[in-house]
């Protein structure tokens, strides 16, 4: 039913599974870093006192906290099942690249239902202009390139066998959002997979490159020739990141108003659910929306998490480099976006950091792609 709102059903899925799939002494582990991330989903709960002295709706505060801290159990979903990296990202990719051709079929199609859907989803008058799949504009250019890092892994993986057909189709999901964030991201990851592909790791002969870039020359060529209006629409929309920043200048300097700084104003408080009941609103911005909310307490908890996870990253590059390259994408994306309140997003997110941040490490042999290679070619 289009009526229904998608986070309601996900919030009852991500129940379903800690009730049945983390226990007390996962969550209890004696780290640092499950130390930093409890304090972290504990600060953000108690930070609810904050709307009792502020006058804002309770419901405010729980819908916020289903979107943004909920999601934080994945964490300790990766961080329980050491060995279940392959089957979740896999199925990951299989949902993605599916809802990607349903949601292309849909947007060409422009039936009518589907534009009840992504009104419900994304708000009235939502504009069909540009792709969108089931997920809204900047969750579908997210996904684009979670798919993409997903798809390079099979790559690597299996030494160029699998994941082609789906790396491409996420790079166009991504570029067809024509967020200024998916495409910048988008070329990054193009560069930093390359690299570690034909030279780092050596995974692809180097004579590939040859054939791939001659097939995206002729590829350009054909496009151009016949959508030359929509290359030219990429590259301009590329273009304009500048200009992101000069629009949402003014809401970010709410992030440090005093008195707030240190304590915040409580999760969800500055977000678009508090609208009505908020003089500010930082709609694009994480960390700024962070630190608004949170106060410095909260956005050093947050931001010793991404630290840890980083350094660990880079530690296990060879291991690592899909979990990594999911995380720094979605940092990435949230200098921009509110990404991280994104129910559909925020669980891959976690779960790679808790991957990151996993005392005892999977074998390599074990990483996504070895042991089956079904995934989508």
């Amino acid at each position: 039913m289009p009526d229904i709102r998608l986070g309601v059903v996900t919030a009852i899925v991500i129940i379903f599974l800690a009730i049945n799939g983390i226990n007390k002494r996962t969550i209890l582990s004696n780290t640092i870093e499950n130390k930093i991330v409890l304090a972290y989903i504990t600060y953000n709960t108690v930070s609810i006192v904050l709307y009792v002295i502020n006058g804002i709706p309770l419901s405010v505060f729980v819908a916020e906290w289903s979107n943004s801290i909920l999601p934080i159990l994945f964490y300790y979903f990766a961080q329980k099942n050491i060995d279940n990296s392959s089957t979740f990202y896999e199925k990951t990719l299989y949902v993605l690249i599916l809802s990607f051709a349903i949601g292309f079929y849909l947007w060409i199609s422009e039936s009518s239902m589907y534009r009840i859907f992504m009104n419900t989803t994304e708000g009235l008058g939502t504009d069909l202009l540009f792709f969108q799949s089931l997920f809204g504009l900047t969750a579908t250019g997210a996904f684009g390139i979670i798919g993409f890092i997903i798809s390079a892994s099979l790559i690597f993986k299996s030494n160029g066998a699998n994941g082609k057909i789906a790396l491409i189709i996420c790079a166009i999901a991504a570029m067809l959002t024509f967020r200024r964030a998916a495409l910048l991201v988008l070329l990054m990851a193009i560069i930093a997979f390359h690299y570690l592909g034909y030279y780092k790791y050596r995974y692809i002969k180097r004579i590939y490159i040859v054939a791939e870039l001659i097939f995206f020359y002729l590829v350009y060529m054909v496009v151009y020739d016949q959508y030359g209006n929509l290359i030219d629409s990429v590259f301009e929309r590329g273009g304009m990141i500048s200009d992101a920043f000069e629009t949402r200048n003014a809401a970010w300097e709410h992030a440090f108003d005093y008195p707030y700084l240190i304590t915040g104003r409580g999760l969800g408080s500055v977000g678009h659910k508090a609208l009505e009941y908020s003089e500010i609103l930082i709609p694009d911005g994480n960390y700024f929306k962070i630190i608004a909310e949170t106060g410095i307490i909260g956005f050093s908890l947050f931001a010793s998490i991404l630290v840890l996870a980083t350094v660990n990253g880079i530690k296990n590059l060879r291991e690592d480099y899909m979990q990594l390259g999911i995380v720094l994408a979605m940092c990435l994306i949230a200098v921009g976006s509110n990404i991280f309140t994104y129910q559909s997003i925020a669980p891959i997110f976690w779960f790679s950091v808790g991957k990151l941040l996993l005392r005892n490490k999977v074998s390599p042999c074990k990483s996504i792609g070895v042991e089956n290679h079904r995934t989508t070619s």
